[in-house]
């Protein structure tokens, strides 16, 4: 005759299930995770160079591409966000925008904290896949794309990797390390450094990660230095 489990084994059996599930499933999400971002940033990437060379047939080669000015300041010496944030969208939407899809394109603005101090909001361009693009015009235009867009963390290094577009050649060989680029990885190396140099650099200042990945084809190793 034949018996059926007990109610402790039956127990038993699922708390052991439960066990290697929470040992295991947080390695599952996370090996996913880097994944999808691995693939967003090749698509960024990719989507980027591909609207460089349709823009240049337009708008001529991009070492000769300009904006209005750099970064706006008010009359305190603080940042415009109003005015800076228009700089950046004039450019963007001259050079960038009309060759890729994109839904949104939200305006750089200035805020005012509860405690009364001054901040601000970039201009911000919210792509098909829910992941976004946001530009700070600095020494050279800050191009940061935020693989799950305004879901948390928005923490560089985590899902937030940094680009640069430098406009003038002290700035491109400082920043991209030849005169003859204009867009590239966040970068002040300005000697080939190794993948350790680099990985330090991303380690300390996330910023430099999308340098990292970069070198890494746009792959997450497992020594990469920030949680996703």
């Amino acid at each position: 005759m034949k018996q059926g489990f007990t109610l402790a084994e039956v127990l038993i059996t699922l708390g052991i299930i439960g066990v290697v599930a929470a040992l295991t499933l947080p390695s599952i999400v996370a090996h996913q995770r880097k994944v999808e971002y691995s693939s967003r940033l090749k698509k960024f990437y990719s989507m980027m160079e591909q609207a460089i060379r349709m823009s240049e047939e337009d708008n001529g080669e991009i070492l000769s591409w300009t904006r209005s000015g750099g970064t706006q300041m008010d009359d305190e010496g603080k940042t415009d966000y109003d005015a800076n944030g228009k700089v950046s969208k004039d450019f963007f939407s001259t050079y960038f925008l009309p060759y890729f899809k994109y839904t949104k394109f939200e305006d750089g603005k200035n805020v005012i904290l509860e405690n009364g101090a001054k901040s601000g909001q970039n201009p911000k361009v919210y792509l098909p896949d829910g992941s976004t693009i946001s530009l700070w015009n600095g020494s050279c235009m800050d191009i940061t794309y935020d693989v799950n867009g305004d879901s948390m963390p928005n923490v560089s290094g985590r899902d937030r990797y940094t680009f640069l577009f430098c406009f003038d050649s002290s700035e491109r060989n400082g920043r991209c390390r030849s005169a003859n680029v204009a867009f590239c990885t966040y970068d002040t190396i300005t000697v080939p450094a190794s993948r350790e140099r680099i990985l330090s650099l991303c380690k300390n200042k996330p910023a430099y990660c999308s340098k990292l990945l970069q070198y890494d084809g746009w792959e997450f190793k497992k020594d990469y230095p920030h949680r996703l």
